[in-house]
């Protein structure tokens, strides 16, 4: 049974801005959003064209997918809201290979504390992701068995060292993808 679930940072609670958009187009869509995207790296498109484009897909202003693109790290705020409505039921870790300045810059320390029982950063256990310490002491930490957390991760190796030591876990794609993984596992009105 999941008790614990467990969250990377990078490319998970924040993605460059290909994933916020990926992220906010409904997935039926995702093919003309590749198609686009590879028509403007290839220049077919102009930069113009693409934000107009995306404008399209996303039901949004060209100048809002602008803002959205010229962000370095965009905050993934529909999963950061799935993580408060578990936070009743479940344990929530923070396992990030990052030290505390960095995160500093994108979670004030309320909102980590709403957010997560437990953060590892790898730069103050002198521990990184995929080694397999990393992964039992966040479980030691949430007071689980590793057999009794959800790993998610946007890095498939760092899935499959989660899994070696008794995790389940899913690569991180979408928040409703997650969603879908998480379902089975959960009970009550959080499946």
């Amino acid at each position: 049974m999941i008790r614990g679930i467990i969250f990377d940072c990078f490319g998970v609670l924040y993605h460059g801005s290909l994933d916020q958009l990926f992220e906010l187009t409904p997935p039926d869509r995702h093919q003309e959003l590749r198609d686009l995207h590879h028509s403007y790296d290839y220049g077919y498109i102009d930069k113009k064209d693409f934000f107009e484009g995306m404008g399209i897909l996303m039901e949004v202003s060209a100048g809002q997918v602008e803002k959205i693109c010229n962000k370095e790290h965009v905050r993934n705020d529909r999963l950061i809201h799935y993580i408060k409505t578990l936070r009743p039921q479940y344990n929530t870790a923070l396992l990030s290979n990052v030290g505390r300045g960095f995160l500093d810059n994108l979670f004030t320390s309320e909102e980590l504390t709403a957010l997560f029982d437990v953060e590892i950063l790898s730069a103050e256990v002198n521990i990184m992701k995929p080694s397999a310490a990393i992964y039992e002491l966040t479980a030691d930490k949430l007071g689980l068995k590793p057999a009794e957390c959800f790993m998610v991760d946007d890095v498939q190796a760092n899935i499959d060292a989660a899994k070696e030591v008794g995790m389940l876990g899913v690569t991180y794609t979408t928040t409703d993808a997650l969603q879908m993984a998480l379902r089975p596992l959960l009970r009550g009105p959080y499946a």
